[in-house]
């Protein structure tokens, strides 16, 4: 599971940075809710399951703007990500979401 102190090192934030401690845990909550509604499958404290949601992470902290000049640039997961979000969904390794479960 992402902790914030992992989403803080891996976004390469100090951690006595504390004014977006709130905003990053709440990426961390939406990217593991994103990855289960988008595979159907749960965290099983797997490293590859982690790693796509610091990506995810890392990709909405850094675009947190409405608009971009680039075309696609904030609305498109980066391709790293999509590819981990097609493994976990294929993948026996990962638990299925029931319903009512996170």
């Amino acid at each position: 599971m992402v902790t914030l102190e992992k989403a803080k090192n891996y976004l390469k934030i100090d951690d006595d940075i504390t004014e977006d401690n709130e905003l990053i845990t709440t990426l961390i909550n939406a990217a593991d809710n994103y990855i289960q509604q988008s595979t159907g499958k749960r965290n099983n404290d797997n490293p590859t399951y982690d790693l796509c949601t610091l990506l995810i992470v890392a990709h909405w902290y850094e675009n947190r703007m409405i608009y971009s000049a680039k075309p696609g640039a904030i609305n498109q997961i980066p391709l790293s990500a999509d590819a981990l979000l097609k493994h976990i969904s294929m993948a026996a390794d990962y638990p299925e979401v029931q319903d009512g479960t996170t």
